[in-house]
């Protein structure tokens, strides 16, 4: 795993922290200074450090441009009127030199300032907190994983959204690589380890084969976690 930098790991720190409030989507800017939430719970924060400019409103169901990856939200109420764009564009964040990956517009105004301000600045997805453990894989794809089929036990997988890094077992060798937080689940880098043989192969080369590179929604029921795309279903049990 890699080594964190004292900037990096309170930057870490304080996605660590936002990520337990519940909070799926920060981004801030500077000049003058702003930040956005994107709750759990269905809610649009955005704050700067102005009195009266704070709004608080539900989730619009966002716009989605059909030649680019960008998301667009529209809120209109009584206490004002916000519009959002989320840009999945790599974006460098003056205030702690961070590189996140979308770009960030906000345009607002509120019954307190009524004249319309624009505001531009970087976010990232911070992922589920719950999906930050070990999780043991008991199907895959339908077909249940029995234990007896590996010297080394099931293969499981550590989700570490502090480091953004997957690392596990695939039924022979270890195995890691990148994790992204998405909008509706998880992103796996490619995943790499060794290449030694048993009698598992074939299995723990489908395994890696449906992770790698591939995109995730995923669910919660009953202690255990489901990982679905349009090709692959993989079913986990939390470690006791």
């Amino acid at each position: 795993m890699p080594v964190q930098t004292a900037p990096a790991a309170a930057s870490a720190n304080r996605w660590d922290a936002q990520r337990r409030r519940g909070i799926a989507f920060v981004a801030m800017g500077t000049e003058p200074f702003w930040s956005l939430e994107i709750t759990g719970q269905g809610q649009l924060r955005f704050r700067t450090a102005a009195s009266g400019d704070s709004l608080l409103v539900l989730l619009p169901t966002p716009s989605q441009a059909q030649d680019a990856p960008v998301l667009r939200y529209r809120a209109l109420t009584e206490a004002g009127e916000l519009t959002v764009t989320l840009a999945q564009r790599p974006c460098p964040n003056n205030a702690s030199g961070e590189v996140l990956p979308y770009t960030v517009t906000v345009s607002a105004r509120t019954a307190a300032r009524p004249a319309v301000r624009e505001f531009a600045g970087c976010g990232r997805y911070l992922g589920d907190y719950r999906l930050h453990d070990l999780w043991a894989l008991e199907s895959l794809d339908g077909q249940a994983v029995a234990a007896a089929r590996f010297a080394q036990g099931k293969p499981y997988l550590e989700l570490n959204l502090t480091t953004e890094q997957v690392l596990g077992f695939s039924g022979c060798n270890s195995l890691g690589g990148p994790l992204t937080p998405e909008r509706d689940g998880l992103r796996f880098g490619t995943l790499s380890g060794p290449q030694l043989a048993c009698p598992a192969l074939a299995f723990e080369q489908k395994l890696r084969g449906a992770l790698s590179g591939r995109s995730f929604t995923y669910r919660f029921e009953n202690g255990r976690l489901t990982l679905e795309n349009r090709i692959n279903k993989l079913i986990f049990k939390r470690f006791d």
